[in-house]
């Protein structure tokens, strides 16, 4: 069979694997996160290594039904992990860099080696410590090294078959999207769908419901003999010998197999020829903004328009505003338990609406992209610049906002005159941030291109101007709640009181007087910082140099404006 060659397939892992941690610690930010990540799993090993010498004490003197759980564990796990790696690798694991040149040096099924042992080493960065930790805390309890053996072995065992199954799994759907023109043309649209139904079944936990199902109905499967191997060291479990044996040959058998598909299924996909679909042809009518005749100059709607056009033609550059969606996963699925919507719910629905629609023109000169020269040298002024990008957010987004937060404020046990003026607070936020988020967009301007998937770029706004916006927008419409809300304000004049008392001396503020400062802090970021970051945002605009040389850029403006009064 055509299989990947060890001593070039390592080589080409271990340089895989160092420019993993290159990319992580070129970038400050991934490397904290990163760092925190980590901090979870070091938790989870102490609790778990903990738990686990525990219940070798238990399982030495009392009998614990635990095969049947290894067995469902098993199976579902090897779901879950085939399901990782195969997205990453429809992302990132199935790509190579320097194609070309690594193609024509060494065979194809060296380079899959390479990038399966890459990948397999990423995981073991992860996992090694707190397997063995666990593993050995149970076999230290047991006074035995059968069950650290064992454990580490099957877990090994499924490892590499969820890292060759998810792969061939991503391949498939990678060639499928090479020579369909149909996929290729609408995959962005199927990313959506499948992000969407995924969403959906995090939030009414269904994912649960369907890995709990999964445990039960792949008991049998060949993934949960591996079950049986792993506690073939732990007294009292009783695994039977027939699976650990199957155990065994799926891992002799099927790992070789998987492989030479794996090699197969990637040579078609890197020396195939891809289909080119047709770019997509959008008509002017879809962008049009002439029904804005009579409310805005013609400038203005020419900048309403390319807001619009530029992100119907690439939406991926508005994804960062879809992060913070996770975030309402919690508050939805309590609603869903609960069978009615809870009252927090329409406050963090009319917050994120409020959040997103600044959001999303927080990057109004690095959006310009290569046309940003031509735009500032054009007729367009800084107030018909940055009034077309008010105007383009505000009438996609604000409708939006309206019916989200009424909606789910009618549901929720809210007062009407509270859910109402939420409504109309989230609106007046909404236009505020706006505001706002140009006049920061405009100070902090981000013009290059940055991983938004593992295999695309964009131009996002810059984490400065990310940060400063989210902050100012929570302080204000913290401050906006606290004022409209008689509960928030004692809750806040409750904590000011604690925190205050911890640091030595107690301070009791009436929830009347946090009502008023609250108000008053809203009033301050609501009602004169939009109208100061909006002149702003103008002498910015009209300001607005490239390579530290104005007099070209004035020049040429001086030109247009004399063809347009010919």
């Amino acid at each position: 069979m055509n299989w990947p060659t060890p001593r070039r397939s390592a080589s080409i892992a271990r340089m895989e694997y160092r420019r993993s941690i290159r990319a992580i610690a070129k970038n400050p930010v991934q490397m904290l996160a990163f760092g925190v990540f980590l901090l979870l799993p070091a938790g989870a090993t102490v609790l778990g290594a903990y738990l686990a010498y525990k219940l070798g004490g238990e399982l030495r003197t009392t009998s614990a039904p635990i095969l049947m759980g290894a067995r469902g564990a098993f199976a579902v796990a090897w779901v879950g992990l085939s399901v990782m790696v195969a997205s990453r690798s429809i992302g990132k694991t199935g790509r190579i860099d320097n194609e070309a040149g690594m193609l024509t040096t060494v065979p194809a099924r060296d380079v899959v080696g390479g990038l399966l042992g890459g990948e397999l080493m990423r995981f073991v960065t992860v996992g090694a410590i707190p397997i063995l930790a666990i593993s050995g805390a149970l076999s230290a309890s047991l006074g035995t090294p059968l069950p650290l053996i064992t454990i580490v072995l099957a877990l090994l065992g499924l490892t590499l078959l969820a890292l060759l199954s998810g792969h061939i799994v991503g391949l498939l759907l990678k060639l499928a999207l090479a020579r369909s023109e149909v996929l290729a043309q609408y995959k962005s649209i199927i990313a959506v769908v499948v992000f969407v139904l995924y969403m959906g079944a995090i939030v009414t936990n269904a994912f649960g419901d369907i890995m709990t199902s999964l445990g039960l109905i792949l008991q049998n499967a060949p993934t949960a003999w591996l079950g049986d191997f792993l506690v073939l060291g732990i007294p009292g479990a009783s695994p039977s010998l027939a699976r650990v044996g199957g155990a065994v040959a799926l891992l002799v058998v099927g790992v070789p197999i998987l492989s030479a598909i794996d090699v197969q299924l990637a040579t078609r996909l890197w020396y195939g020829d891809r289909v080119q679909p047709e770019n997509k042809q959008y008509d002017a009518d879809e962008t049009n903004a002439d029904f804005l005749t009579g409310i805005a100059s013609r400038p203005t709607r020419s900048v309403v328009e390319n807001v619009w056009r530029r992100t119907k033609r690439a939406p991926l550059r508005l994804l960062y505003v879809i992060y913070p969606i996770f975030f309402l996963t919690g508050p939805i699925q309590d609603a869903v338990q609960a069978g009615h919507v809870t009252g927090s719910l329409p406050v963090l629905v009319s917050f994120y609406g409020a959040w997103a629609l600044g959001g999303a023109t927080l990057n109004p000169l690095g959006d310009e992209g290569a046309m940003l020269p031509v735009t500032l040298i054009s007729t367009v002024e800084g107030k018909q610049f940055v009034k077309g990008h008010m105007i383009a957010a505000s009438i996609v987004g604000l409708p939006i906002i309206v019916v989200a937060t009424a909606l789910t404020g009618f549901l929720s046990p809210l007062e009407p005159t509270r859910w109402i003026l939420l409504t109309g607070v989230s609106v007046l936020l909404g236009l505020a941030g706006i505001a706002v988020a140009i006049g920061i967009g405009s100070t902090f301007p981000r013009f290059g291109e940055v991983n938004v998937t593992k295999s695309r770029r964009a131009v996002v706004p810059s984490k400065t101007a990310f940060v400063t916006y989210s902050a100012v927008l929570m302080i204000g419409y913290g401050g906006a709640v606290v004022a409209i809300t008689p509960s928030t304000a004692a809750s806040v004049a409750s904590m000011v009181h604690f925190l205050t008392g911890v640091l030595g001396y107690a301070l009791k503020v009436s929830p009347g007087r946090v009502r008023l400062v609250a108000g008053a802090i809203a009033a301050v970021l609501g009602v004169v910082a939009p109208p100061a970051a909006y002149r702003y945002s103008i002498r910015r605009f009209d300001s607005y140099v490239l390579d530290g040389d104005d007099s070209g850029i004035a020049a040429l403006r001086g030109l247009f404006d004399l063809f347009d009064h010919a």
